[in-house]
């Protein structure tokens, strides 16, 4: 079953539907998206995801296989994700949600920390 421009549109949607999320244009093409300014993945193309993830969650889902080793960055705990059938959306979802939390956590602190240095 593979994916079509309404499931990927609907993707794009849902992402951008998550709390704080913004989306623009990415540095290296695709879009990007941030949560309070700070960036937990990208599209390159329609069906090429990276996502930033933990230390921790990175190398779980490396380990069960359901993303690929980022090809520039992995040292930073990106991964790639490819979107190839309709079941893909659902997974690439419960990752994607691990990403915005982890960088949602991260942006809730540096602001906590920013408020109490002032």
């Amino acid at each position: 079953m593979s994916v079509s421009t309404t499931d990927l549109d609907a993707l794009k949607t849902w992402i951008g539907n998550l709390p704080n999320v913004s989306a623009g244009p990415h540095r290296f093409g695709g879009v990007e998206y941030k949560v309070n300014s700070l960036e937990f993945m990208h599209f390159h193309g329609q069906t090429h995801l990276d996502i930033r993830l933990s230390k921790y969650d990175q190398a779980r889902v490396l380990s069960e296989r359901t993303v690929e080793e980022h090809l520039f960055a992995p040292q930073g705990g990106w991964v790639t994700f490819r979107v190839k059938s309709k079941k893909d959306i659902e997974i690439v979802k419960e990752i994607i949600r691990l990403a915005y939390e982890n960088a949602a956590t991260i942006m809730h602190e540096h602001e906590t920390r920013t408020r109490r240095s002032k």
